[in-house]
């Protein structure tokens, strides 16, 4: 299907459906020497009379000399200042296949590189991290939640556990501060079914 479009109306159009980030240029290319006719959100710093791009020459002559398709899509471009860009770009051909415009969107991806590497430096460091942190509603639910944590890697029900796990277990929430909250030398022994005694003998036997 062809259509007649107003290429001044269309880039306005894109320019506001993409934003600021966003260039879109049309340029002339019967006039490849002053070619950019149309500009929207100059966010590479050319003005209207500026050149076509060596990639325009190129996909230029591309779809002059052999049947692919007149366009190509995210492919890199830089500014003359090295600001880098996602470029997209199609040629405007009219009925009889000749080349009379070529519509640009240039992305400016900065700050979703920056975004993307801000992401990669918070997960790399999460990943990096030796140990993770509980965030408990009450203080109840803190010692419930490490006494949970501390018994989720063994497959049988506690009280079921050998007198060895049973003291790993202690000594590991000892390690964790669990028994500096007021009730969990208790809750702890009712626990693992042993008593408060032979808990706290668990304990000597891990300061020696």
């Amino acid at each position: 299907m062809r259509i007649s479009i107003d290429l001044d109306a269309l880039s306005e159009f894109l320019s506001q459906v993409m934003g600021d980030s966003v260039e879109i240029a049309v340029h002339d290319m019967t006039e490849l020497e002053r070619s950019l006719c149309i500009i929207k959100n100059p966010i590479s710093g050319r003005q209207i009379g500026a050149p076509a791009t060596d990639f325009a020459l190129r996909l230029l002559h591309e779809c002059q000399s052999s049947a692919k398709a007149p366009f190509r899509t995210n492919y890199l471009g830089k500014t003359h200042d090295g600001h880098r860009m996602r470029s997209s770009s199609m040629l405007l051909q009219d009925a009889a296949g000749q080349p009379l415009a070529m519509l640009c969107i240039n992305r400016n991806d900065h700050h979703l590189k920056h975004a993307a590497d801000l992401l990669r430096n918070y997960f790399q460091h999460e990943e990096n991290s030796p140990s993770e942190e509980l965030l408990s509603h009450s203080v109840e639910q803190l010692g419930d939640d490490i006494i949970n944590q501390a018994l989720a890697s063994y497959p049988i029900e506690a009280k079921r556990l050998s007198s060895t796990d049973k003291k790993t277990i202690v000594q590991t929430l000892e390690q964790n501060g669990v028994f500096l909250v007021k009730g969990f030398i208790a809750k702890t022994a009712s626990l693992l079914a042993i008593s408060e005694p032979t808990l706290y003998r668990y304990l000597k036997n891990n300061t020696h």
